[in-house]
């Protein structure tokens, strides 16, 4: 006949049989070892996912010191096993256009990436421009490897700025666009040592969960950075700032407000000051939903690569959006073991300046729609816009809904908030 075999009931039994007393020793031993490896699978799980937590934190410091973003990315590239991490953004003066790279992983210095766009520049955007044609129109973010840029190994190794990046240690790549509405604004871009391969499954699912918070650290960040180039601290920028920003404790407290959130207080009567110092919002929903923010760090992130999408839109007569950051450990508030929120409140009805011309490639914009958003931006409703153009208003209103549309905002409040991402001037006028 067949052999005999030892047969044992599986853990997940053993856990659920109430009669322990009738199982076998080595049973027993199978029991505890699964039940160890239960508590260890548990524990590891709790540490990653404290790791996970601190490192979003982290990530959000970045809006108030861009001195963070070295060592955000520098944990980035410890998690993955990657060589180095680099945050690309485009600038631009008049027609000339080039290519930077303001924050990255201290595997480089400014000097070798200065030396890499001055050979290869045209390379790295010509790339660039093929991750962007193969990302999607969805929210979620897209991380896109380098398959895209060649058909084979042997291709891609031909290829001059490859040959250079050899030189650093790295051959395979991944990038994504950090915000789908202004696609030509960031790029993050992970290189990899070139001994490995691409970035397998768990490590794409790990990165794919933290890059959306990126990318809403550098939108909300804007502004402030801006800023920053001629002061420095976040306390001396927020005044200079054209929207509100009010700092807040970790139990609610305002800390400071700048004159643009003061003038908001003033005009909407939408925020108010306990007696134990605390905001208060008077708009139910929007409190609620910036209470998540406040007590849920899930909640944050959930729109991918179109971050403005969290913005919390207030009642309809007021035209404001709310944006809130946790901060973990800010140096810049003047305290080293700050926590708190800053929470950025905009003023949609209020003109900005911009440059719209970029809008009408990004949507497809029509050249009547793009005088339609320079109008919005001017601060114009529709019956002046109508006015304005000398066209009637059903007119204003199915080209409002056009845009609306081809931009993928739900409101002109929305759109308005979009808008920042295309050269809004975000300095306050003096005065």
């Amino acid at each position: 006949g067949q052999p005999r075999q030892f047969t044992h009931k599986s853990p997940e039994r053993l856990l659920r049989d109430r009669t322990v007393l009738s199982t076998s020793a080595m049973d027993v031993l199978i029991l505890l070892k699964y039940q160890n490896a239960l508590i260890e699978t548990k524990r590891w799980a709790t540490e990653v996912a404290d790791q996970i937590q601190d490192l979003v934190l982290r990530i959000y410091d970045t809006v108030a010191d861009d001195n963070a973003w070295p060592n955000v990315l520098d944990q980035l590239v410890h998690r993955l096993g990657a060589q180095g991490c680099i945050l690309f953004e485009w600038k631009n003066e008049g027609a000339e256009k080039w290519l930077t790279t303001p924050f990255f992983s201290e595997f480089y210095s400014a000097d070798g990436l200065a030396y890499y766009l001055q050979k290869c520049a045209h390379l790295e955007a010509r790339d660039q421009d093929v991750i962007r044609a193969n990302t999607s129109v969805e929210d979620a973010f897209d991380l896109v490897d380098d398959a895209v840029i060649a058909k084979s190994k042997a291709e891609l190794e031909n290829q001059e700025h490859m040959k250079t990046l050899k030189r650093f240690g790295i051959f395979h790549r991944a990038a994504g666009v950090m915000n789908k509405d202004n696609r030509q604004l960031t790029m993050f871009s992970v290189q990899l040592n070139a001994a490995r391969g691409p970035l397998n499954d768990k490590e794409r699912d790990d990165l794919t969960r933290l890059l959306p918070h990126l990318a809403k650290a550098l939108d909300l960040g804007m502004p402030i950075r801006r800023q920053l180039m001629e002061r420095t601290g976040i306390l001396a920028a927020i005044d200079q700032l054209s929207g509100g920003v009010c700092v807040l404790d970790q139990m609610g407290r305002v800390v400071v407000t700048n004159t643009e959130f003061q003038r908001q207080q003033d005009a909407y009567k939408l925020f108010r000051v306990r007696r134990d110092g605390s905001l208060d919002i008077t708009d139910d929903k929007a409190a609620a939903r910036l209470d998540k923010l406040m007590t849920d760090l899930g909640s944050h992130g959930i729109f991918g690569a179109r971050p403005r999408k969290e913005a919390i839109i207030t009642v309809e007569d007021s035209f404001l959006c709310l944006e809130l950051s946790p901060l973990h450990r800010s140096d810049e508030i003047g305290s080293k073991a700050f926590i708190g929120f800053i929470l950025f409140t905009t003023d949609t009805s209020r003109p900005i300046t911009l440059d719209s011309s970029p809008m009408k490639d990004a949507f497809g914009l029509t050249t009547a729609e793009l005088s339609v958003v320079d109008a919005i931006g001017g601060g114009m409703m529709n019956a002046q816009i109508a006015d304005r153009r000398s066209r009637s208003v059903a007119t204003v209103n199915a080209q409002v809904k056009s845009i609306l549309s081809k931009s993928h905002c739900a409101n002109r409040i929305q759109f308005v908030r979009m808008l920042m991402s295309f050269g809004a001037t975000f300095l306050a006028k003096p005065g």
